[in-house]
This record gives C-alpha cells, structure tokens and sequence, in this order.
C-alpha cells in the first residue's frame, strides 16, 4: 500500500562538490518520482570547513521554521548526518550512504587497520546512525548487501537507487575529430577521473605500455594531478603513446567523448569498493552512446561483452591491452557497442529509473533491489 506524498522533502548536501553527480541525480529524481508535493534544496555555498557551518545554519533555520517533513542526506552525507539526525526529530532521514565510512577508511584507504579499537568506534558509531535512518540509500545491489553484513544491518533497510548520469549534458552526439583532442593518432583511448584505488589507473599505463608497439593506438589521460603525470611521464620514457592533462572542464567532457574512439570506464583497480561499482563515468559514457570498457565485478553481468560493452578482469594489463587492439581492430562495431550501451543504460540506469527507486522508497512503501 502506498504512503501519502510527502510534504515536504529538504535534499541536503555538504560536499566540497555541492552539485556533485549523484546529488543532482537524486534532486531531479525526487523532482521527478511523484513522491513529493515540495522539495527544498538545502547545499553549501562554501568550502573547506566553512562548508560545514553554512549547512548546520540552513538546516536550524528551516527546522526553527518547521518547513521540512523529512530529509534526503546526499553524499557525502556521513559528516553531516548527526546533525541532520538530531534535527530532525521524529521526522524520516533517509541517508544516501554510496560510499560506507567503514569500507572506506578501514577496506579501502586502509587508514584504520581491521579490528583495531577505531575501525570498531567508527563501526558502531555508524550502525547505530544508520539504525535511526528511515532507509539507506546505495548505487548497486551488490553495494547494499556488501554494506548490510559489513554493518549488521538487515538488507530490507537498503534501497537501490542508480548514479544514473546528467542526460542533458551528456548525450548522444556524433562521433568525429574536432578542436579538443591534440594526440595525433588514429585510435584515441580516454581515461579520466581522479584516479582513486578503485579506478587502477596503474593497470590502464600498464595496457598502454603493453600496446607500445602498435602504431595507431594512443591513450589520453585526463586528471589525477602530479602523481599520474609521473606516470604517465615514465610510462613515455618506455615507449608508450601517452598524453596527460591536468583535466577538462565539465561542460567540454561531452565534446570530448565524441572526438576519442574508445573510453575507458573501469573500475581495474581490484581493490573491495571496485567490487560493487559501475562507476559514474561509465554512466555518463553509456549516456552519451559511446563504447565503454567495464572492469568485471558483482555488477558487470548485466553487460555483454562487445555487444554494449567490452568487458575484461580487473587488474589485467594484458586483458585491457587484448581489448583495446580488438576496438581498433574493430572500429565499425564501436558504433554499434555505444548504441546498445545506450540502450542498456535505458532499460537499467537513466533518470526515469531513478525516479522509479525514489518513488518505492519513498511513497511505495519499501525498496526494490534488482539485481544483475
């Protein structure tokens, strides 16, 4: 049985990236979902630790109005969920967990060793934040029963709720060289973001170095500062037609993508959170109906290998390297590969499945996890 709309929904966000993706995916999918007569959007206008204050102020003013019947907390929401908690009373939070603090620090970045006396505080402190959720929110399935055994939590409490991609902006387009691609060569391979654990950017330089040989292929590297320029300086001195820069603005990605032939989604890194992730730039990839590499994981079943994407193991040169020689092998399937991955990320990902999962959390009376 459906529960009545919501009043009045705040989404709020403090993150150094207030308008980071899967915020504004999720504002426009409870814009969109039916669940909600209003929405207040409540987001820093700061940064650094100003940030923090700027919100804690929005948030007393609005619970001093009394305009806010539940609140949406959008990643990077675990630093401002007990204030949002404390606030809000008797009122539903529901928390947008995408990255599990404990995974994080103690699985992934290894700042807090395995059952040492700070994994375990920052265990319990979070389970007993995410106890007094009204429901969590994760990106895949496989993410949300990962976090359930990692917090001893029931999986029922988790709802999944897709990155999806911003579809305005990152659309189909015709494929061609233009102004922004600089490498001269015949078969571009594109590889950005910030170079994270999880991304294996180390494996990408290995697949390029692999590949030196092969006169058509070159690889671009977009982001991840002084550390992948080193890498990719040094995977130069070895032969490897590499180019890196520093990054792209946001509004030129788009025009990007279609200028390369192949881009390169990931994750490669092998790493635990590279285990549950269909990462947001091969959202925005399948998007724009451009042929994507995944990293195989709990997630990549739902692909077909060179039908809507290439897919290969994670932390495998050899195998991306094999890959990429096949994509410049094959340069006419490669329209057709974007194609279905388009197609794909229709049926599964877009916006109009994120308003779907948004509505069953919020008015249909539970979550629904579809898994590969």
């Amino acid at each position: 049985m459906s529960r009545a709309a919501i009043g009045r929904l705040a989404v709020v966000t403090c993150y150094r990236h207030p308008d980071y993706i899967r915020a504004i995916t999720l504002r426009q999918g409870v814009a969109d979902s039916g669940a909600v007569d209003e929405m207040v959007v409540v987001k820093n206008t700061r940064r650094g630790v100003l940030r923090y204050l700027d919100v804690a102020a929005q948030l007393v003013r609005l619970r001093m109005a009394g305009t806010a019947d539940a609140f949406l907390v959008t990643f990077r929401g675990y630093e401002i969920l007990p204030l949002v908690l404390l606030l809000a009373g008797r009122r539903p939070v529901y928390y947008d967990e995408f990255i599990n603090p404990v995974e994080w620090f103690v699985d992934e970045h290894h700042k807090f060793p395995p059952g040492s006396a700070r994994a375990r505080l920052l265990r319990t402190v979070f389970r007993s934040l995410m106890r007094r959720c009204a429901g969590v929110l994760s990106d895949t399935a496989s993410h949300a029963d990962f976090s359930a055994q990692r917090m001893g939590l029931p999986p029922e409490r988790f709802s999944v709720v897709p990155v999806g991609s911003d579809e305005a902006t990152f659309a189909p387009r015709a494929h061609g060289p233009g102004p922004v691609r600089s490498v001269d060569a015949a078969f571009t391979v594109l590889y950005y973001g910030s170079m994270l654990p999880l991304h294996g950017v180390d494996t990408v330089i290995a697949a390029a170095v692999a590949l030196r040989s092969d006169a058509r292929v070159r690889f671009l590297f977009v982001g991840g500062g002084a550390e992948t320029a080193r890498l990719v300086a040094e995977a130069r001195s070895r032969g490897a037609a590499v180019e890196h820069r520093a990054w792209v603005d946001y509004e030129v990605l788009p025009e990007l993508f279609s200028e390369v032939d192949l881009l390169l989604g990931g994750p490669f890194g092998g790493t635990v959170q590279s285990q549950f992730v269909i990462t947001g730039k091969t959202m925005q990839y399948l998007s724009s109906a451009r042929p994507a590499v995944v990293g195989g994981n709990e997630e990549t079943g739902v692909f077909t290998d060179r039908v809507d994407a290439l897919v290969v193991p994670q932390r495998d040169p050899a195998a991306l390297a094999e890959a990429v020689r096949w994509a410049a092998d094959h340069p006419e399937e490669l329209e057709r590969i974007g194609r279905r991955g388009r197609e794909l990320y229709d049926r599964r990902w877009s916006s109009v499945r994120v308003a779907e999962a948004l509505r069953a959390l919020l008015l249909d009376g539970g979550p629904q996890v579809e898994r590969p």
